[in-house]
């Protein structure tokens, strides 16, 4: 599936930035995600990682 060391492709950097735009709420799952990872920043993710944030996203 996907490589560990793979990083977040654009395509799923696009989907959390709009996210992001559409519902203030989501700012604080990305935020609270991405640092429960101990990351800097969603470009810091992995594909496997950005997929599971986009899934909590989706289905909150």
């Amino acid at each position: 599936m996907y490589n560990k060391n793979d990083t977040i492709t654009k395509k799923q950097l696009s989907f959390v930035n709009d996210l992001l735009k559409r519902d203030d709420n989501n700012e604080k799952i990305v935020n609270d995600y991405v640092k429960s990872l101990k990351k800097g920043s969603v470009e810091e993710l992995t594909k496997k990682e950005a997929s599971t944030l986009l899934d909590k996203l989706l289905n909150k």
